[in-house]
């Protein structure tokens, strides 16, 4: 039987999202690194008509049906937390990025002369990924790769062709593999398991499903 994470699980990781240093624009970032690794290139267009885009934009913020509410997605990172409305697709998300442009410090390159514009990572340091995507004051903890994890992840079957449940550390492993986070990435810019303190520790608590995905995720926002 299919086995999702369970409302209480993605709450959580939703609070200590909301609760980290992260930017608001961690969420562009992540769909950033999603879409280039879902189109498996370096250089990958960002808009509408481009399907590993919308996919990514989907899995990283969507949690309704857009005929079901007015605002079906969603940007879980830092006290910006809100939710959008149903053209966050088309002028969300790709436009976030474009601006980085000319920003210092930014880890993509916009490439402005194709049509739409494309996205390409761009070497910088990690001190550079920390200034860009991380608030500095307030002393805040950078957000829990779980958290991410249990985020992109809020929809899925987890056990689906292993036949067991992953760890924690195997979520984190997961996550990082599918949106195409580095280590450096990682070192930068999340905390790991093995970085939890007590308060931070729970297991990972599943509902079973009957095949056709989770609800979870509607039900903690609403």
């Amino acid at each position: 039987m299919p086995k999702y994470l369970a409302g209480v699980e993605i709450r959580h990781a939703v609070e200590q999202l909301e609760r980290s240093s992260a930017r608001q624009r961690m969420c562009e970032f992540l769909i950033a690194l999603r879409t280039l690794t879902l189109a498996g290139t370096q250089q990958v267009a960002v808009a509408e008509s481009v399907t590993e885009y919308v996919q990514a934009v989907n899995e990283l913020t969507n949690w309704a049906r857009p005929d079901d509410v007015d605002k079906p997605y969603f940007n879980p990172f830092g006290s910006e937390a809100a939710f959008k409305g149903p053209k966050f697709p088309s002028n969300g998300p790709s436009n976030t990025m474009h601006g980085w442009a000319t920003q210092a410090d930014s880890p993509l390159e916009i490439i402005q002369t194709t049509k739409p514009k494309s996205i390409a990572r761009r070497p910088v340091t990690q001190a550079q990924l920390r200034t860009f995507l991380l608030k500095r004051a307030g002393g805040l903890e950078p957000p829990r790769l779980i958290d991410v994890a249990v985020w992109f992840f809020r929809s899925s079957d987890l056990e689906g062709d292993h036949g067991t449940m992953p760890s924690r550390a195997e979520l984190e492993a997961r996550v990082a593999e599918e949106i195409g986070l580095t280590d450096d990435d990682i070192a930068a810019l999340f905390r790991l398991e093995a970085d939890d303190t007590e308060a931070d520790q729970a297991d990972i608590d599943v509902a079973d499903g009957n095949g056709e995905g989770s609800d979870a995720d509607e039900e903690i926002l609403r």
